[in-house]
């Protein structure tokens, strides 16, 4: 039984390497449909004039706890687009912010 669980939680551990690594090869210039391609479909999605903002929650290992055992950190990350192309993007959420020139901001996480 005990293999089948090791087995299990490293898998999770794994997979949720592999996004974290598809999400940091985002760049500047890449259009949505690149994005898409290297990061997966987003978990959300915004949308103002012509811009838009893909969404995603990515699981990062936070540790581990005698009470709940492994725990996960779970990280919003934001990809602004102008006219389809990335015009910025990191860890952190999206607000609108209204009449703006640009109408979303990304508030980065600490």
């Amino acid at each position: 039984m005990k293999p089948i669980i090791l087995a299990l939680l490293s898998t999770l551990i794994l997979s949720a390497c592999v996004t974290a690594a598809k999400l940091d090869g985002v760049r500047a210039g890449m259009t949505k449909t690149e994005v898409i391609n290297r990061a997966g479909s987003p978990d959300g999605y915004q949308r103002n004039g012509d811009y838009e903002v893909l969404l995603y929650s990515k699981r990062r290992p936070g540790g581990w706890s005698i009470f709940t055992g492994s725990t996960y950190n779970l990280i919003d990350y934001s990809v602004i687009l102008k006219d389809d192309h990335v015009i910025e993007f990191g860890p952190g959420k999206t607000y609108e912010r209204g009449q703006n020139e640009t109408p979303f901001v990304r508030i980065p996480q600490r």
